[in-house]
């Protein structure tokens, strides 16, 4: 079970949300809390390669997103130390990946679990802690 669990809603360049989960979800893992990442509705967008931010004035968060999904695969050892997710309903809502298409055919990073609405309501569910981008 997660100690602490950040869901991720917000697209990462339409405000600072998606930025500051990002900084949190580093706070957390360098402080050794068992953290669960949940990519749901438009934050499933920061999940994406190669991001544009056009010209929005916000820093790309890919490399970060991208960093963040390999401390996951490296701390797997570890036990449930990082976990990242993201919604099968909000992929299909953002229209991003087809059952068929692996996550690098759709243009997404890999590395990450995808939950139906039980799985984020069982991962949501059995943290002590939630905290919403």
């Amino acid at each position: 079970m997660a100690e602490l669990c950040i869901l991720v809603r917000t697209a990462p360049y339409s405000k600072i949300n998606a930025a500051e989960a990002v900084r949190h979800i580093n706070g957390a893992v360098n402080n050794n809390v068992k953290t669960s990442v949940v990519f749901v509705d438009d934050g499933v967008y920061c999940l994406r390669e190669n991001q544009d931010m056009g010209v929005s004035g916000f820093t790309s968060i890919s490399a970060a997103v991208k960093q963040i999904i390999g401390t996951a695969k490296m701390l797997e050892d570890e036990g449930d130390t990082l976990k990242i997710y993201t919604h099968k309903g909000s992929l299909k809502e953002c229209g991003i990946g087809a059952d068929n298409l692996s996550a690098e055919q759709a243009g997404m990073l890999s590395g990450f679990e995808v939950v139906d609405d039980k799985g984020l309501a069982k991962v949501v569910g059995s943290a002590k802690t939630l905290m919403i981008f």
